[in-house]
């Protein structure tokens, strides 16, 4: 890999993961494991699932996201975070269109609310990168490899 390249995967590598774990921080502490159980259901999920799902939101955006940024099990933090996306794009996001805008849901309190699926698709595609690409030289996955081969 390249210097060039080497650096490329460790930006998009800390990227991805601050953005996953504000993602987890919002499902917890801002829509609470409740509110994020409604998000799973506006797609569809049957109700049994969605209070496991919401938390599986959680878990996997918050832990996975830090694994994915100190790129320790990156692969394995990025494969389980696709489905989550994957979700997104195809069951949330699809239907409101391609382009990112908001729409007002609540006017008297001036909520708006994000639709369109670009950057849904956007993460999940740099998630499959992660997940195909692997953490990179500057990662403690190639640091315990390295360590691995010198015994």
């Amino acid at each position: 890999m390249t210097n060039g390249a080497a650096w490329g995967v460790l930006v998009l590598r800390v990227v991805l993961g601050v953005v996953f774990i504000m993602h987890g921080y919002l499902a917890y502490a801002v829509l609470g494991p409740r509110g994020g159980a409604a998000l799973v259901a506006r797609m569809g999920f049957p109700t049994s699932t969605l209070l496991p799902l919401a938390w599986y939101l959680i878990v996997v955006h918050l832990v996975g996201g830090a694994l994915i940024i100190v790129g320790l099990w990156t692969r394995v933090a990025a494969v389980l975070n696709v489905p989550i996306m994957a979700s997104a794009v195809a069951l949330l996001h699809w239907p409101q269109g391609f382009s990112m805008r908001a729409v007002v849901t609540d006017t008297a309190a001036g909520k708006a609310m994000p639709i369109g699926y670009e950057l849904s698709l956007l993460v999940l595609a740099c998630t499959v990168a992660i997940a195909l690409i692997g953490a990179g030289p500057f990662s403690i996955d190639r640091a315990r490899t390295a360590s691995g081969r010198r015994r």
